[in-house]
């Protein structure tokens, strides 16, 4: 048989290859356990993996909890018609979501879980520039499912690769 190739579903992932800096700002939100707010700075290093089926997010930078660092894997789920983003970080931290992507705009939806095992819920959208080079996010987090807080916002911006790259 002839090995499965990367199609239509892949296409967005590999959009989102290069190195991307987000500044933005968390709030706090005790009702979900999130005691920490202020500014937040981070380097997302995208590449495609897996003989392009997977895209491999290498995040790394600074929030108001400290250094981390966070290793997120994105899929296209066949069987279930969306995408997955599972993620891992220095903290202990486990996310798990699926998302849909239409029209520049991803939206996820799913769980944070502590090292302590504690798991809250999270819905987040990326909204891109039409030119894929900027975007826009708004994170917000909740216990129950049905009261939402907003817990992060910020921009991305696509770093230009440098003239070794070309």
């Amino acid at each position: 048989g002839q090995r499965p190739m990367p199609g239509p579903a892949q296409e967005p992932l590999a959009a989102l290859v290069g190195t991307w800096r987000f500044e933005g700002e968390t709030k706090a939100v005790p009702a979900v356990g999130a005691t920490d707010a202020g500014a937040v700075s981070y380097i997302h290093v995208n590449t495609m993996t897996n003989g392009g089926f997977s895209l491999e997010t290498r995040r790394t930078g600074r929030s108001p909890s400290g250094e981390v660092e966070e290793l997120f894997v994105y899929v296209w789920d066949a069987s279930a018609k969306v995408y997955r983003q599972d993620g891992y970080n220095n903290r202990g931290q486990i996310r798990r979501f699926t998302g849909t992507y239409a029209d520049h705009v991803w939206t996820f939806i799913g769980t944070n879980t502590s090292a302590a095992g504690v798991t809250t819920q999270e819905r987040f959208t990326v909204t891109y520039a039409a030119d894929m080079r900027s975007a826009t996010v708004r994170s917000e987090h909740s216990r129950d499912g049905e009261t939402w807080f907003e817990r992060l916002t910020g921009t991305y911006r696509l770093v230009p690769a440098g003239p070794a790259s070309r």
